[in-house]
């Protein structure tokens, strides 16, 4: 018999973890919204900032599937961080009907401070660990990126 949502049993250690989850998801979401308050960016510009800064540029459509917006509110989206003069447009040599998004450099030096301020607070609970700990975790987060990455696939999501 397939089991489902409803007749499926957490061990007690599952529930711990979820637990965890939970309160960092929040400590991380309010630390990100008073970093990217700073910056005068919402939390869904930063998140399209760090699309593309691991991409040299990306299509509107791919921009939106990523994000799990309309075109429309992604362009809503893009066209503030082209104000902010964090973003550019440009048209697709390939297929001039095409308008794609590329990071400018002050997007970039955007995404730099925030990974910077990200390191040196990751670093301050890193010192909390011991030697062994400190090697682990590193490993334990590239399986939790695969294994969500592989879902995302699953769906038919882009996964960067």
């Amino acid at each position: 018999m397939e089991s489902t949502k409803k007749d499926w049993v957490a061990s007690d250690e599952l529930v711990e973890l979820a637990d965890l989850t939970m309160y960092l998801q929040r400590f991380f979401l309010v630390s990100l919204s008073e970093h990217v308050q700073k910056r005068k960016i919402s939390i869904s510009q930063y998140t399209l900032l760090g699309f593309l800064s691991v991409q040299d540029s990306l299509n509107m459509t791919t921009l939106a599937s990523l994000m799990g917006h309309s075109t429309p509110a992604t362009t809503g989206l893009i066209n503030r961080l082209v104000e902010a003069q964090l973003v550019q447009r440009s048209t697709s040599k390939e297929d001039g009907r095409v308008t794609l998004v590329q990071i400018t450099r002050r997007g970039r030096a955007v995404m730099e401070e925030m990974k910077l301020e990200l390191m040196q607070n990751l670093d301050a609970i890193r010192q909390q660990l011991n030697p062994e700990d400190q090697q682990s975790w590193p490993r334990i987060y590239k399986v939790m990126k695969e294994s969500c990455a592989q879902r995302l696939r699953s769906t038919g999501h882009p996964v960067d």
